[in-house]
């Protein structure tokens, strides 16, 4: 797809969008800066968790993904 074509249907989604609290969502996702970083628009509380659950995988205390898609693969999808 094509520069073009892609935003003409992106054009097309977005005006079909009644809701103003998701056109609000998009507006606010594509007016952020691209250059911008996630990690500071998070609070100091997701930072925390963050850094807690990847010292958590670091120490061993994780779960493999294979292992949790293969328990909820069955179910679920």
């Amino acid at each position: 797809m094509s520069t073009a074509e892609l935003k003409h249907t992106l054009f097309k989604v977005i005006d079909a969008i009644n809701d103003n609290n998701t056109l609000k969502d998009i507006y606010s996702f594509v007016s952020k800066k691209a250059d911008a970083d996630f990690w500071d628009r998070l609070s100091e509380e997701q930072k925390v968790e963050i850094e807690t659950a990847l010292k958590d995988l670091d120490a061993g205390m994780g779960i493999p993904n294979e292992k949790v898609m293969s328990q909820y693969k069955g179910k679920y999808l």
